[in-house]
């Protein structure tokens, strides 16, 4: 089978959207389907890798480093006809959809959507557009393209509940994100002594994790303001890793310096992809105040390394995390989430628990189970369609 992907994201891009597509790719090339990319050109990127093509882009905002793509290209049109893919897999619900449409229509092929995010949570960094104009835009382009594809997919349960509050009617399917769970658990251990190294952590440090973008929807914040608390209660031995980068950088480094976090405290930055495993591999908690998922892959990556969750109950992370079995849930409160994380600290056996919990779950999100879920929704497709010729 021959799959053309477009996605207004890509390498080197790090989010979840960009590791689903890359496992999805992978996956898919491993069972001997092709999978060509169709993507917005970074600059100063070099694709490493075969069937990839980029659109010309430009940047629109300064608040945030997303390239978007030209949707015109007479390029385009020669490499998907010279691939003849059978079906069309549409990542995003804006810019790239329209060729992705376009082609659809014109090869006769079946066209799935996967909406991946809840795109109104976003809105403000379309300045300075009101963000009610914004999420009414975002709503009705949705529904206008639900309209042109065959089936709609999405991650979670909470997000085909919201996705039928749009107003969609076309029929959408949950089909999770999933990981590679082999990759996350094949441990280093010298890359692992190396980077606690490189990052001042003793071997009694008991060590939090972020993995994401660092910006005000993450709500990172509560979790800084939940280590504050934590220290306040002279409980000094705990050490906050984040790995990322994102518009809130230099108002959340501030934040960490009022609170005299400082010590406590490592920004990373953005993380290749080949070394971000070993970030959790050298953690002991994994930290998650989002509210804006649809489903948090950086959650699974977590499981799949064997770490407990500390979590803001929210749509996404309530399809994955249960409370007590694989990690411990709080409300959107920064006190009890300290509560929850001062008593994951002081608890090694409930976190040996959780952990244990953690990667039984993550074998429910394996790449290859996922994988094949989305592989037998394009050949019914691709059967029905033929039959309706």
């Amino acid at each position: 089978m021959k799959i053309a992907f477009f996605t207004n994201c890509y390498k080197p891009l790090i989010n979840g959207v960009v590791s689903s597509i890359v496992s999805l790719k992978e996956a898919y090339e491993r069972k001997g389907h092709q999978t060509y990319i169709f993507a917005p050109k970074v600059e100063g990127y070099q694709d490493q890798e075969e069937n990839v093509f980029r659109y010309h882009s430009i940047n629109l905002t300064s608040k945030v480093k997303y390239p978007i793509a030209i949707p015109l290209s007479l390029r385009a049109t020669k490499v998907i006809h010279e691939f003849k893919p059978d079906i069309v897999h549409i990542h995003h619900p804006f810019v790239l959809s329209l060729p992705a449409i376009m082609y659809g229509a014109r090869l006769k092929i079946p066209k799935v959507l996967t909406i991946h995010t809840q795109y109104e949570r976003y809105a403000y960094y379309i300045s300075p557009i009101p963000q009610v104009i914004t999420n009414e835009a975002i709503r009705r382009m949705i529904i206008n393209l639900a309209a042109k594809v065959d089936v709609i997919t999405t991650p979670s349960l909470s997000m085909k509940n919201l996705i039928s509050q749009y107003g969609v009617k076309k029929e959408v399917k949950v089909v999770p994100n999933a990981v590679n769970l082999d990759y996350f658990q094949n441990r280093d251990d010298q890359q692992c002594r190396r980077l606690m190294q490189q990052l001042d952590l003793k071997e009694d440090d008991i060590v939090m994790l972020y993995v994401g973008r660092i910006s005000f929807e993450k709500n990172v914040d509560k979790i800084i303001k939940a280590l504050a608390i934590i220290k306040a209660e002279n409980v000094d031995n705990v050490k906050l890793v984040m790995v990322g980068e994102g518009t809130a950088m230099n108002q959340i480094r501030s934040l960490v310096n009022s609170l005299e976090l400082s010590k406590m405290t490592r920004f990373v930055g953005a993380v290749n992809n080949d070394m971000v495993r070993y970030y959790y591999q050298i953690s002991d908690i994994f930290t998650f105040a989002s509210t804006s998922e649809t489903f948090g892959i950086v959650i699974i990556e977590a499981f799949a390394s064997s770490l407990p969750i500390l979590a803001i109950k929210a749509p996404g992370v309530i399809d994955i995390v249960t409370d007590g079995v694989d990690g411990l849930l709080s409300e959107d409160d920064v006190t009890q989430f300290a509560e929850r994380l001062k008593v994951l600290i002081k608890n090694k056996d409930l976190r040996n628990k959780l952990a244990s919990g953690a990667l039984n779950t993550a074998k429910h999100y394996s790449i290859d189970h996922i994988s094949d879920q989305m592989i037998h929704i394009y050949q019914d497709l691709i059967k029905n369609s033929k039959s309706n010729v």
